[in-house]
């Protein structure tokens, strides 16, 4: 990854506020003068050999670096892991997806092995039992064992079992501390090297191929723990039953424990993490296009198709998703994962049985459906129906009826949102409250899918008739309509909505004539030239000259404007990354300046006693600075949306 000033920057300032100044000054060393050994680190920090020892340790311990040792000079050289310096911010979402999705006690072990950085089994163990017995011994005897938390041996085995199953977790071995691109570097040279007087060969397909195949059998070597929990204790299929983060009380650990080696080294996978907050992110688009009900089964849906999807975006070396052919999940296993406290009844409704489009409804798109094309039109293929739309298609002739039928059968209606208006008015819709069956239940929730289909940003795609309905999501398409829109959204904060009208014409037509461009904006051309001089000076928009003759005189040149879209995202990336940056700062310089309260309250005979044992005057002080860091740190994580969308999904 490219890093600007502005991303080093905000990742030394993440490394110094969370583990010291000196870990941050060796990080700013590796972002400015690249690839180092501990001589040349000595050279650019003027820190000792001793200092760069410790502070060198804390990098490594944390993953915030790479590292690899020539095997011929014995010297090991240092890289900076951007990646990781970032992930630090978004720490506290990481630990609440694992809670909502996992529960307690495995949010409890991730976020222990976040401040670790990585751990033997054997020293977890160690650290979990020992604070078991502490709490045991405060309560005399009386732990709360409702807290979800972890508390024994077996506990934990059974946690971690599940984390490394769900890929959260993973093991480490001594080639997870080197730069991927080192490794992939290494097999190329081993795969494309002769032996003296041997000519290269000519066959470059089938050496690319052994160079990926040798790369991915390398990076899987830590899923070895996983294939082996896999084939003891089954699949990671279905979502443990959750109440508030913790697990039921027929869900008992017991049952599934298996013993792991305690020499293993474990760490926290950020690239699944990712994956789960992609999820997220996409259940928080969908509920806020559709309604909350539709986002929830959105989201288990997600959770199913992503269950072997180990990264968000394809492996940059080798192109590689780690999904392998495209996975599909059926109707049937949807309703079963889904949670049951689910109303499935809200936000969808019926029209009159004689206006719908049943084919339109039921149609099956086998392959993806090009980005730029209408959803409903262009695909020019066979539609196909399943049993029972077929059957009430087959007995709609004559019927004009508007009342749903004994069987149900009215439940396979193409659905309509409650929201959707035509012109000004409203469209009427009737909602059937009385069906109760599961059969119903599982129809109604295909409404909600079948929305998710029918939406123009196209949440997923009906792929399939088997098992009432196969469905599948196109997270390339899906995630630059996404980009699409937070862009739009950033455009028209900016310059309004006639800037974002200008730009996406442009993006439509490509290059557009000056003189072309306010006609097809239907805006003056003394406003068009006005806020496209506004926008290329913010760099969203530029011009091409193209002179009529040699003269280059301004009536004999054609000007065509354009629209860069990657440019446009880079930029809006590094002024997010400025942003946080200019967040953290005036939070640490507000910090300095309440420093003698905010020591005060550190103190263990203050905390949880702050009004009591405060002032009026610096109890207010206090609260003020609270809310200030509270603003300031929600800005952080609402950025940090923004730029997960463009960066990592």
């Amino acid at each position: 990854m490219l890093v600007t000033k502005h991303a080093a920057e905000l990742c030394a300032l993440l490394v110094n506020d969370l583990f010291g100044e000196l870990p941050s000054r060796i990080l700013v060393a590796l972002f400015t003068k690249g690839r180092s050994n501990i001589t040349q680190l000595a050279q650019h920090t003027s820190l000792s050999p001793r200092q760069l020892r410790n502070g060198l340790g804390v990098l490594v311990q944390q993953n915030l670096i790479y590292h690899s040792t020539d095997p011929d000079s014995r010297s090991t050289s240092y890289e900076a892991n951007s990646d990781a310096c970032y992930n630090l911010v978004r720490s506290g979402k990481i630990l609440e997806v694992i809670d909502s999705q996992h529960g307690t006690a495995e949010r409890d072990l991730v976020q222990t092995l976040m401040l670790l950085g990585y751990a033997r089994i054997a020293d977890l163990t160690h650290a979990f039992t020992t604070r078991a017995r502490k709490t045991n011994g405060h309560t005399n005897g009386a732990h709360e064992s409702g807290s979800g938390l972890i508390e024994s041996k077996d506990h934990l085995n059974a946690a971690l079992s599940r984390l490394i199953q769900a890929e959260i977790v993973e093991t480490v071995r001594p080639d997870s501390f080197r730069n991927p691109a080192e490794v992939y570097r290494e097999i190329e040279a081993d795969v494309t090297k002769t032996a003296p007087g041997e000519k290269a060969s000519k066959n470059k397909i089938e050496q690319h191929v052994q160079i990926v195949e040798r790369f991915k059998a390398s990076r899987d070597q830590g899923k070895a723990l996983k294939r082996q929990l896999d084939q003891s204790n089954g699949p990671v299929a279905k979502r443990r039953r959750l109440q508030n983060g913790v697990a039921l009380a027929d869900d008992s650990f017991a049952d599934e424990v298996t013993q792991l080696n305690p020499n293993i080294v474990v760490r926290v996978n950020h690239e699944k993490c990712l994956v789960q907050l992609r999820n997220q992110r996409l259940e928080e688009f969908a509920a806020d296009t559709l309604g909350e009900v539709t986002g929830r089964v959105y989201r288990t849906l997600l959770e199913l198709l992503t269950t072997q999807l180990a990264r968000c975006r394809p492996d940059p070396l080798i192109g590689d998703q780690g999904g392998g052919e495209q996975v599909t999940v059926t109707s049937v296993e949807i309703y079963e994962h889904l949670d049951e406290a689910v109303n499935v009844q809200n936000g969808i409704g019926k029209a009159p049985r004689d206006k719908i489009d049943f084919q339109s409804a039921e149609k099956v798109k086998a392959t993806p459906l090009d980005y730029a094309s209408d959803s409903d039109d262009s695909d020019g293929g066979k539609a196909v129906v399943r049993g029972r739309t077929a059957k009430t298609i087959a007995g709609d002739d004559g019927d004009d009826s508007d009342e749903p039928s004994d069987n149900g059968e009215v439940q396979e209606q193409r659905p309509l949102s409650a929201s959707r208006t035509n012109g000004d008015r409203l469209t009427k819709v009737k909602f059937d409250d009385d069906a109760t069956s599961e059969d119903s239940r599982l129809d109604q929730m295909r409404q909600h899918l079948l929305l998710l289909a029918e939406n123009r940003h196209r949440f997923v795609r009906h792929c399939g008739a088997h098992g009432r309905g196969q469905w599948t999501v196109d997270f390339g398409q899906l995630m630059e309509s996404l980009r699409e829109a937070e862009l739009d959204a950033y455009i028209e904060q900016c310059f309004g909505r006639h800037g974002l009208r200008l730009t996406r014409i442009l993006r439509e037509k490509g290059k557009l004539d000056e003189k072309m461009l306010h006609s097809a904006a239907l805006m003056k051309k003394s406003d068009v030239q006005g806020k496209m001089l506004a926008m290329q000076m913010a760099g969203l928009v530029d011009v091409q000259e193209v002179p009529k003759d040699n003269s280059r005189l301004a009536n004999r040149t054609l000007f065509f404007w354009f629209f860069d879209g990657e440019r446009t995202q880079s930029h809006l990336l590094d002024d997010i990354y400025k942003a946080m940056l200019r967040c953290l700062q005036t939070l640490q310089v507000a910090r300095h300046m309440e420093r003698n309260v905010l020591s005060f309250v550190d103190r263990k005979d203050v905390k949880g006693k702050e009004e009591e044992v405060m002032t009026a005057e610096h109890y207010n002080k206090y609260n003020q600075h609270l809310e200030e860091q509270e603003k300031l740190l929600g800005q952080v994580m609402r950025l940090d949306d923004v730029a997960a969308v463009f960066r990592d999904y």
